[in-house]
Order: structure tokens, then sequence, then C-alpha cells
């Protein structure tokens, strides 16, 4: 007990340390920054000169100066898509514009076009969408929105699915850690990291805009849409965004069984959801901004069953609320200190039904209750050669139910890390050490052991001539993955005695990245080649009958792979635009559990050797027309791979084309998207077969 109270009072210290450093900062001098430092903001994919980028509220006056400077007005300014393919640490980008052109729904659907991603998709608009990156696995995938963590602690597994693309500005994959400092500490705690930036902060301008829309498609789908965003005050900015979406989701499909083969369509897979998003954004005279976000996330749907034995039917319904608010502050000083602070606090309903459930109830009416509490502090200081950061969160989460004999965990967790970037000359290093502490309450019963664990990051980048267009790239990183409030206590299931995943990453890579004024803009292209491998893996075996599961920690996995990125944009003519982007992975992710078991060495689930997509767009005036893809290939449903568990693969291509015109009051976008044109019948996971061809048509106004 001793022992996990002075690692959160350490906790707590840093956390007042990180505000005090910068608040006792008196002497306002800017220091000029090398040539070595542009150099890094380059490599973190930043834009524009920091003069420019990172105002100062004071100067140091020159010999017989007045020492009374006035302030000039500071305008945020939306900035340009960030360069993933000049960056130390291997990372990819989806910026608002490759998004309007992916045909994409969700932030889920927007993830498959990076390489090296699996999404868990279960079918139709209100499928569960989960991501692993490197098969890795779902919990191993950190999820920031607007630079604050997303979570779900009750099954470690944040469903993308409910993040509208309509409301996000770029969307970015982080291997490893993220090079943006200051950063909170939370975020090097996972093996990867995906990040959502919405459209609310990414610019600040002096008039309001506002737009509204409807989105109609295949199978009842309906999604109207509005937003307003406007200044309140001088550098004071507020907006909110709205987007109901109703699908009946009765995609056709066809059920094989022999002479009795049949035509039928998805039942129990309709959706029903509204998200709303307040965004208030303040800059401050001194430069420092503060960031508000409240959302509102509602939805009830069906849980479409697996077609087992020729037959699909299913009653089971889930209802989800979700409302947070969070607030980051962000302010820079002179000697080249930097604090964040961040606050944020969540709260989860889930209502899951299944009358078909056969018990003394008629049924199950499992309802869940999750709140947290989180905190985040963090620092930088850079010098000449060097920047250092620390950072301290703590988080406060707990579960409740009405299941009979829950056991109401509650779970505070510490992240202390320290951070190191060393730049000179054409080399970059990058480090850090992120402590971790979890401490488990239980209402009733026993809980998991506390825990404190200690995991490092190295990794190295190389520019040979300093300037060349090439990069080489490395890092090593050890994380692990606390098992989840459903791993240790679910009633059957849970094992208290549960060790967290371990898993190790290696990677090698090199990138190139080379602007030109001719036809071809620019050309970008990065390779990496990887290793990770996952010990002490939680799964699932049988108990005492099939409806008695135990989790235990006998899992091991190697996983090795490949992944290529590409872009190239360029010009034809004077008024022809094209942009292409093709994303690539080749993977061997392997059981190595058990020697003597007979499915050692096989392909863990839903692997897939080879998988990528592609897009290609061409813009002419106010047209803009093009195609995008995705394939997989084959792959196994369960851990025993056999020609009866082997999945066939897939492809799909979707194609648009949209049309902008221009009013006295306002701006039209016409819209009009093809889906899945081969009508390609797929399963991503087995039994629940995926939409075959569709069509999506859009109008939107907005003011110009």
């Amino acid at each position: 007990m001793k022992d996990h109270r002075s690692h959160y009072i350490t906790s707590i210290l840093l956390l007042v340390l990180a505000g005090s450093i910068n608040a006792q900062e008196t002497d306002s001098t800017r220091v000029s920054r090398s040539a070595g430092k542009d150099s890094l903001r380059q490599s973190q994919g930043l834009t524009g000169s920091k003069k420019d980028s990172i105002p100062f509220s004071q100067l140091k006056p020159g010999p017989g100066k007045d020492s009374t400077l006035l302030l000039q007005q500071v305008i945020i300014s939306g900035a340009g898509k960030r360069n993933a393919f000049v960056t130390g640490i291997p990372s990819q980008s989806i910026d608002r514009r490759t998004l309007s052109q992916l045909n994409v729904p969700s932030v889920a659907d927007a993830a498959k076009y990076f390489s090296g991603v699996l999404v868990k998709d279960y079918g139709g608009a209100g499928g569960l969408k989960t991501v692993s990156v490197r098969s890795l696995g779902a919990s191993h995938t950190g999820v920031l929105y607007d630079g604050v963590p997303v979570n779900d602690l009750q099954t470690g597994q944040v469903d993308l699915g409910r993040y509208s693309a309509n409301f996000i500005q770029s969307l970015d994959l982080f291997q490893a850690n993220t090079n943006i400092i200051p950063a909170s500490a939370r975020s090097f705690a996972s093996a990867s990291l995906l990040t959502m930036q919405s459209k609310s902060f990414s610019t600040l301008n002096n008039k309001a805009e506002w737009f509204a829309g409807l989105r109609q498609g295949s199978f009842g789908f309906w999604q109207p849409q509005a937003g307003i965003a406007m200044p309140l005050k001088r550098n004071f900015f507020a907006s909110i965004s709205t987007e109901l979406t109703h699908s009946k989701g009765d995609y056709p499909i066809y059920i094989e069984n022999g002479v009795l083969s049949h035509k039928s369509k998805r039942i129990n897979s309709d959706l029903d959801s509204w998200q709303t998003e307040v965004n208030l954004l303040k800059q401050f005279g001194d430069s420092s901004t503060l960031q508000v976000k409240v959302f509102n996330y509602h939805s009830e749907r069906g849980l479409p069953g697996s077609l087992l034995l020729y037959n699909q039917q299913s009653n089971q319904r889930l209802l989800n609320s979700d409302q947070f608010a969070q607030a980051r502050y962000i302010k820079k000083f002179a000697h080249e200190w930097s604090l964040l602070v961040a606050g944020k606090y969540n709260f989860s309903y889930n209502k899951y039904t299944d009358p078909d459930f056969s018990n003394n109830a008629g049924g199950l009416d499992n309802r869940y209750r999750q709140t947290e509490y989180y905190l985040s502090a963090a620092t930088s200081k850079s010098f000449n050669w060097l920047d250092v950061s620390v950072a301290s969160d703590i988080a406060y989460t707990t579960l409740r139910s009405n299941l009979f004999n829950f056991v109401f965990p509650r779970r505070t967790s510490t992240w202390n890390n320290l951070g190191v970037n060393f730049y000179k000359g054409a080399w970059k290093l990058n480090g850090s050490l992120l402590l971790t502490g979890i401490h488990d309450d239980t209402r009733t019963g026993s809980n998991a052991a506390h825990l404190h664990k200690l995991t490092p990051t190295l990794a190295a980048a190389f520019t040979p001539g300093k300037t060349g267009p090439f990069l080489i790239r490395t890092f090593y990183k050890e994380v692990f993955r606390m098992p989840t409030f459903n791993d240790l206590y679910y009633m059957l299931v849970g094992n208290r005695d549960l060790r967290p995943e371990h898993a190790r990453q290696a990677d090698l890579g090199l990138a190139f990245s080379k602007g030109s004024d001719n036809a071809v803009r620019s050309i970008r292209f990065s390779a990496d080649i990887y290793y990770n491998s996952i010990r002490d893996k939680i799964i699932a075996v049988p108990g005492q009958n099939l409806f008695v599961w135990t989790m235990l920690n006998i899992g091991k996995v190697d996983i090795k792979g490949a992944d290529l990125t590409a872009e190239v944009n360029g010009t034809a003519g004077n008024t022809i635009t094209w942009f292409t982007r093709i994303a690539y992975t080749y993977q061997q992710a392997k059981d190595l559990t058990d020697k003597s078991a007979a499915n050692y060495g096989d392909r863990i689930p839903y692997t897939p050797d080879h998988s990528g997509s592609g897009l290609i767009s061409l813009t002419w005036r106010q047209w803009t027309a093009g195609t995008s893809l995705l394939f997989s290939g084959l792959r196994y449903s369960i851990g025993d791979n056999s020609p009866y568990t082997q999945l066939g693969g897939w492809g799909t291509q979707d194609v648009f084309i949209s049309r902008g015109f221009n009013t006295r009051l306002f701006r039209i976008n016409l819209r009009a998207e093809l889906d899945n044109i081969s009508d390609e019948r797929y399963d991503v996971i087995r039994s629940y077969p995926m939409p075959g061809r569709s069509y999506k048509i859009s109008l939107i106004l907005l003011n110009q």
C-alpha cells in the first residue's frame, strides 16, 4: 500500500512541477534556434519558419530601447498537410482532402487505407470496427482526439466507427511514439498511436463559417449534418457540429446451402446514431491557447448474427451513450520552454439485450456505466542540440453494472515519462523512458495485483548529405497491455492473476521525399521492415464446459512484416491536378506458443500475408473524380490453419465524382459515390457478410 501511494504522490508532484517550472520563468528573452533545430522541425513535418509559427509575448529590448512593446494580434491559420515521409519515427497521414476522396463515413473506414492496419469490421453501418496495427491487437493501439486520449478499460478496444470522418481535419498513425513534444505521458504507453485532429481546432478566422448537408445511400441510409463556427470575441472561436445517421442495413446477401441456397437480406443490422461536438478555442495575447471540447454520441443498433448453419437469426440489441468534456492548454515561453496541461471527464453507458438467451430472467439485459477522470501535464525545454521533456498523467476509472455479484472494479493509473531528442548534423536520436503504475480495487472479492513497470523506447534517423531526400530510420520499443476489466473480473471468465501482455517492437526503414516545380510536384515513398514479439499473450480457453471459459497467459506470437507507402502528385496544364496514394503490407504473424501443439507456427486469426490500398484522384476546375481500392489476401478464422478455416482473399473498388458551384450567397457541393462496383461478396470476419454494391449521393451547402 505504501509503494503505490508514494508512486501516486510522485506523479502529482511531477504534475505540479511541470506547471511551476514554467510559471517561474521570468526572463522572456527569446533564444534563436540553430539550423539544426529548423531541420528538426522539418523532420517533424512542420511547415513555415519557427519565428512566424511560435509568437512570443515579449522580446528583449536592445540597448537604449524602451522596454514596453505593443503586442501584435495573433491569428491561427490552418496548417498544410503534415509530411509523414520525413519523420524519424515511421508515421502515416491522411488530410482533409484525401479523406473527402475515400468515400469513408467513419474514422475506422479511413484507417483501412494505412499500411499495416487491420480493421475488424462486422459489416454494415452499425457493425463494430476496431483497429489493430501490425497484428499487435486493438488493445495495443492508442487513440488521441485533439491531443487527449480516448479509452475503454472495460474491453480495451475503442470502436472507431463512432467517430465521423466528416468532423476530422487530419488522421495520423504513429509507430512507437509521436514526434511532437510536449506530449502527454499516456501517449507513450501504446505500441502505435492513432491521432484524430478535428476541423474546429485547425483554423481561427475573423468571419463565421457554416455548412449544412444531406447524404443518402443504399440500404435506407440517410445522414443529415450541419455546423457553424464563428469568432465570438477577439481571438476567441466557437463551433458546433452535429450529424445524425439512420441505416436499415438490410443489404442483400447470399446464403449457400447446396440445393437450398437462396438470396436473402441482412437482418438486425440497423443503426440510429447522433453525434454532436462543441469546440471552443481561445488564443491569448501571450501566444498560449486553450482548447475545450464537449462530445456527445448516442446510438441504438442491432447486432447482426453470424450465418451459422445457414441461419442469421439475431435479436440482440446494443445501446451506447458516450459523453466527454476535455480541455487542453498549451503555452510557449522564452528560452524554448513549453507547457501542456490537459484534463478530461468521460462517461460511457452501454446496454446490451438478448431476449433469446436462456435464463430465469427471460433473456439478458446487461448494463454498464464507465467513468474516467484524467489529468495530464507535460513540459519541454530545448537547448542547442537537445530537447528534454517530462510528462506525468493520472487517471481514475470505475465500472458499474447491474449484473449479479458484480465486483465494481476501480483502477488508478499513473504514467511518468522522460523523453530526450538529440539532433546534430545528419543525425536525429530519440529516447523515452515510461514508468507505469496500475492499482486496482474492487468492492467485493479480491482484486488484481498492483503493477509498476518501466518501458523504454530508442529511435535513430540519419539523412545522407544532411539535406538529401533520403532518410534512414530505426527504432526499438517495449510496451505492455494491461488486462482489461473484462479479462480480470467478468463472471465465469475473468482471471485476476493475469499478467500483462508484453510486446517488443523493432523497425528499420527508408524514406524518400522530394518536391519540384515540374509536372510531377512531389514524390514521397517509405519502406519499413519490422519484427514484433508478444509474450504472455492473453487468450480465452474452455474451462469446465463450452459455456465457462477462462483467461490465461499462455500465448506467444512473433510477427514479421514490411510496410510500403507512396504518394505522388502533380499537374497537367494549368487547370488539372492529380494525386495518387498506394499502401501495401506483407506480414507473417505466427503462433509460437507450444511446440508440441498441432497449430505451432500457424498464422494467428485474421492476419493476411498480403493487404493494401490505393487512391487516384483528378481535379479539373470545379470537377473532381477518382477511384480507391482495398484488397486482402488469404487468412484464417482461427489459429488452427486448415482448408476448412481458410477465408478467401477479397478486393473492392469505389469511384466518386463531385462538382462545386458558386452562388452569390453560398457554395454548393454535389457528390456521387459508387462503392464496391464489382459487387464483391466477402467476409472480413467469418460468417459476417459485408455489403455488396452500393451508392451514396450528397448535397452540401456552405458559405464561401
